[in-house]
């Protein structure tokens, strides 16, 4: 794989390259302003109305207040500033990617398909919840689901709420759920006080954050929301909606003790285990991937300028590994010099000195990321909180049960265990369950992570109608080109 941007395509002629870049949050962002600073024509491809991803997401309402800017309305606001030059196709699905790239898209026109010479994947990640009993109970939903619901619609997610899991972004949420008023009634977070305190040095690499991490727990405190360390959810119990839930202590591998678990009445649940990468565009693009001990266990190979093994196909932000939003946004500039290198518009020297302060807090970042993944990286305990009746794959509706027999049978790996049980071949193509059985199967030591292998995604990568797949009428030589027509996006 070339290290060197410049030498991955010949230099702009006379033809404009055809840059598209797919995800529009805080690194797809980043990318398209870096490329539209330097003269460059991008197209941004997003599935949601508006720019900005799950971090900075658009309000769907006009809040009673107004909103405190934040980071995400700047750079939407860099984008507005750049309309000549950034294409901006909001509620557009990529539904397959086929060598050239070409993407097949979806979107309100119905079916299309973009020709690009340059294609950056920012898809970000989702959230990784290892099932348990009572997690399909009504009442049970992800941090940034309930998250989701404030921020864009101004829905409460429920009246008394319990977040679980770990990480700081339970703090986020809770604060955010409280200062619309709901009850959160406790946070319950497997992390322990001692596991903070070993990892101090790396988290010392930047006070800054360190600082608002406490912040965060101090306004937890502040508002009188109980948080339990070194506890961990074990079942979600109710009769056609969630009632009650049942928390317990857990030890340093997460495993809990049954035998001091008390109940705590709620009505809503969030509970999540950090993100996992989305790679399914990755794979789609035929992209090299390598195991790590992130949730869902797989991202796509790069270079130091975000370039995959694929000429021509790059990767910013969490899909490229989950870091938050300031490094996906850096990232997302780093991949932008590299993509203008790559076209010819600025030297491979120009590229280099405008990429060393990025590079710079990037390393500076790191080591605090580096962290946060050591705290709340996956302990065996969560693969063992599934009883023999809980449904694992929710699609296919398969239970623990038949994915244990088949193992015993033989299927240690994600495709034997889809073949053997279905698993992952529902709608969700397994983006829920086979994270969670890979990692099963490697706490049961059954095989390494290469060998379980990665989820392995199809077309059409999400559900499309008939009538969505009827409007692609086009002969296969008749490519719209990328950045046709610029859709300017106003500022907040």
């Amino acid at each position: 794989m070339s290290t060197n941007p410049s030498t991955s395509t010949e230099p702009v002629g006379s033809e404009a390259p055809r840059l598209v870049i797919v995800g529009a949050g805080p690194a797809g962002m980043a990318t398209a302003i870096t490329l539209a600073e330097r003269g460059l024509a991008v197209t941004v491809v997003d599935q949601n109305p508006h720019p900005g991803g799950q971090i900075y997401r658009y309000p769907a309402v006009t809040p009673k207040s107004p909103p405190t800017p934040d980071r995400g309305a700047a750079l939407r606001q860099h984008l507005a500033e750049h309309s000549d030059r950034i294409t901006v196709l909001t509620g557009h699905n990529v539904v397959d990617i086929h060598p050239g790239p070409r993407l097949g898209l979806c979107g309100p026109d119905g079916f299309r398909i973009v020709e690009a010479d340059h294609l950056v994947m920012a898809p970000g990640a989702y959230e990784y919840v290892p099932p348990f009993p009572g997690w399909t109970l009504p009442g049970v939903m992800t941090p940034g689901a309930a998250q989701q619901l404030v921020k864009s619609q101004g829905v409460a997610p429920g009246r008394r709420v319990l977040l679980a899991g770990t990480g700081p972004f339970l703090l986020v949420v809770a604060l955010a759920l409280h200062e619309v008023g709901v009850q959160v009634v406790g946070i319950v977070d497997t992390l322990r006080r001692r596991d903070a305190f070993w990892q101090l040095p790396s988290l010392l690499s930047d006070g800054k954050l360190l600082k608002q991490g406490f912040d965060y727990v101090s306004g937890v405190r502040k508002a009188g929301i109980p948080l339990l360390t070194g506890h961990i959810v074990t079942r979600a119990e109710g009769h056609e909606r969630l009632k009650q839930v049942v928390v317990a202590p857990c030890d340093g591998d997460w495993i809990p003790n049954h035998s001091r678990s008390r109940p705590i009445v709620v009505d809503t649940l969030c509970v999540g285990y950090g993100f996992v990468p989305r790679i399914d565009l990755a794979q789609l693009a035929g992209c090299e991937l390598a195991p790590t001990n992130l949730p869902g266990g797989w991202i796509p190979v790069t270079d130091p300028w975000g370039q995959t093994s694929v000429p021509g196909v790059w990767a910013a932000g969490d899909g490229a590994g989950v870091a938050g939003a300031i490094v996906a946004e850096l990232a997302g500039q780093l991949v932008g010099l590299g993509v203008a290198s790559s076209c010819g518009v600025v030297s491979s020297s120009e590229a280099e000195r405008s990429a060393e302060p990025v590079r710079e807090r990037l390393r500076q970042l790191g080591r605090f990321r580096r962290g946060l993944d050591e705290m709340g990286s996956l302990r065996p305990g969560l693969s063992q909180l599934a009883d023999e009746s809980t449904v694992v794959c929710r699609c296919e509706e398969i239970r623990r049960a038949e994915v244990d027999a088949a193992v015993s049978a033989g299927s240690t790996t994600l495709r034997s265990l889809k073949v053997a049980t279905r698993l992952g071949m529902g709608p969700c193509q397994g983006r829920m369950c086979q994270p969670a059985c890979s990692r099963r199967l490697f706490d049961l030591g059954c095989n390494t992570p290469e060998e379980i292998g990665p989820p392995a995604f199809r077309p059409p990568l999400v559900p499309l109608t008939l009538g969505q797949l009827a409007g692609a009428d086009e002969e296969p030589d008749d490519v719209e080109p990328a950045g046709a027509k610029p859709v300017a996006e106003p500022a907040p």
